[in-house]
């Protein structure tokens, strides 16, 4: 029998009991504690370090991916207070939607059993409901002998395509709910929803913890290669969606088997490890998904902690590297039925783009990476208490950081203003090279004083250890390079899509920046870099959370869901990695 010892993380003294040999990384995972691994555990970003109690008290540093549990453990995981409630602020919003959910309530009375009516309860529930149900599911028929007597025969009748999910005692028509889930390959964000006026009542949102497996899909497919890594994997997400679910039920003072409907979007990756279908086809060409249609099945077939015949809704995908979330981003946005030209563009790790023109859509994945969600930055952090998020740089540097905390590290739209400004001042040369404090004189002393170089390459101070927590945090030539990249890649996704559809970037009206990311960055800056084409700043459009709104959307309206799946079939996909013209208007992207 495997030996098995007892870890304890720090602040919240979260307790788990796992095998020897494990790391501290896959422990935490288990554990249901918050934190980053974004290079898949293979002890190169450096994301993950922790402090170990030892023998004598002290704690030391060790890097969670590689420190194996080998005795019970003290471990104490660096506080990081993540701004997740940017993209809760950025989703509370009402629908000009008539609510029609799908799932209904009925107030009947069930009549009164005697010698002389010895029908069955389920057959008088059947009777007293006449045409609006025909079937009763198992745990309704578990809840209903108790329900029927407890006010003489008066229930409430849970209700969907003609099946009774749940029976209720009393008269609980006023009360319906249901929860729309948005996975992200970083962040998870579910919001609690009214279904009988539609209005949201209340959003939670966290880490996606299977990011302790990689900060992107391809390393999210590679483990669920492994032979238990896609149960792994679902399990976290499940865990995940399950807690959130009981903040917002604790939060809103109702129980989660009160909540009778969910919609999920996600990326095609994230939609198979929610419904635990296996993604390794993803991965290679020709990335082909199991399922593309909408997929619907009850919430105890996937371990979700609400009502048990509750039906969970999943969005269509697109195509393999493009999925639910773009057809949520469609829908909340509407680009499928408004006149004009407009690009969607979700900044972040898959980098989706779609292109509506005139109601034709056409759309890509550039694979931009996790530059932008601070993945294989030096100093890359999620927006975070400590995180940078604003830079100017005139005769120095000035910074605007979360928290107003000491800097810990930069966040994604930190990072793109720091590269703006250092290319607009001349810090960065138009290809990308960092300059040396010998070609510096056009800058001023303070400016050069924050040039250097170490053996890793040259690098410039953002902020000095007096001003961080005792080591200067530094944007490297290697970041440089990797926020390159990843511009370089939507850059050229956009170009293409403009070129297949016979336009240039002068015939956009509207750019549509999603995503949490996406509502945050500087669209100067944007444009500074070259992210996005040379177009007035007045067309570019912050849209927020447009996936978890379109999620949404559809929990409250069957006419939306049914939308979904169409808007998901006219979408004329690109697939980029195969085409020689992105290649070269990559390459031709690269600089500033």
């Amino acid at each position: 029998m495997m030996e098995k010892y007892k870890v304890i993380f720090l602040p919240d003294k979260t307790e788990v009991t796992v095998d020897a040999g494990i790391s501290i990384l896959q422990a935490a995972g288990e554990a249901g504690v918050e934190l980053d691994g974004p290079c898949g555990g293979k002890g190169t970003c450096g994301k993950c370090r922790v402090r170990v109690m030892q023998e004598n008290g002290g704690f030391e540093w060790a890097l969670a991916c590689r420190t194996q549990i080998e005795r019970d453990m003290t471990v104490e995981i660096p506080q990081l207070e993540v701004s997740l409630h940017r993209k809760n602020d950025l989703t509370l919003s009402s629908f000009n939607i008539r609510p029609d959910a799908g799932v209904t309530k009925k107030v009947i009375t069930v009549s009164v059993p005697s010698l002389e009516n010895q029908h069955p309860d389920a057959g008088r529930l059947l009777d007293a409901l006449g045409a609006d149900a025909s079937k009763i599911k198992l745990e309704a028929l578990r809840s209903l002998p108790k329900a029927v007597r407890k006010k003489k025969g008066l229930v409430t009748a849970v209700v969907s395509d003609q099946e009774v999910l749940a029976v209720e005692p009393e008269d609980t028509t006023d009360k319906l709910y249901g929860v729309a889930v948005d996975i992200g390959t970083t962040t998870v964000v579910a919001a609690l929803m009214n279904l009988l006026d539609g209005e949201t009542m209340a959003i939670a949102s966290a880490s996606n913890p299977q990011s302790t497996f990689g900060a992107d899909v391809i390393a999210r497919i590679e483990h669920a290669m492994q032979s238990t890594g896609l149960d792994q994997l679902n399990r976290r997400v499940i865990q995940a969606i399950n807690r959130l679910i009981g903040k917002l039920a604790k939060d809103m003072e109702i129980s989660p088997k009160e909540i009778y409907q969910m919609t999920v979007v996600g990326n095609t990756t994230m939609s198979h490890l929610f419904l635990k279908t296996d993604p390794t086809y993803l991965a290679s060409s020709p990335f082909i998904p199991v399922v593309s249609a909408p997929v619907q099945v009850e919430a105890k077939e996937l371990g979700i902690a609400i009502s048990p015949h509750a039906p969970v809704w999943v969005a269509p995908n697109i195509a393999g590297y493009v999925g639910g979330d773009t057809v949520g981003v469609i829908m909340s946005t509407e680009v499928y039925r408004r006149q004009g030209t407009f690009l969607a563009i979700d900044i972040g790790t898959n980098g989706e783009i779609v292109l509506a023109h005139h109601g034709q859509m056409i759309s890509c994945s550039t694979a931009a990476g996790p530059a932008f969600e601070g993945a294989q930055i030096k100093f890359g952090m999620r927006a975070a208490n400590g995180a940078i998020e604003r830079v100017v740089i005139n005769d120095d540097v000035e910074l605007k950081v979360i928290g107003h905390t000491p800097v810990r590290g930069i966040c994604g739209s930190g990072l793109m203003d720091a590269v703006a400004e250092m290319v607009r001042v001349g810090i960065i040369q138009p290809h990308g090279r960092l300059v040396s404090r010998e070609e510096a004189g056009h800058l001023s002393l303070n400016l050069q004083e924050r040039l250097g170089s170490d053996e890793a390459g040259m690098y410039f101070v953002l902020a000095f250890p007096q001003e961080a927590q005792g080591e200067a945090v530094v944007l490297t030539q290697k970041d440089i390079r990797e926020l390159q990249l990843a511009k370089a890649a939507i850059r050229a996704g956009i170009q293409v899509l403009l070129e297949q559809a016979g336009l240039n970037y002068e015939d956009i009206d509207e750019v549509l920046l999603a995503g949490a990311f996406g509502s945050y960055i500087n669209k100067f800056s944007a444009l500074g870099i070259g992210l996005l084409p040379p177009i007035s700043p007045d067309k570019i459009v912050s849209v927020g959370n447009a996936a978890g709104a379109g999620a949404r959307k559809a929990l409250i309206s069957q006419e939306i869901r049914k939308e979904a799946e169409t808007i998901a079939r006219k979408v004329t996909h690109l697939e980029l990695s195969c085409r020689l013209d992105f290649q070269d208007r990559f390459v031709n992207s690269l600089g500033f």
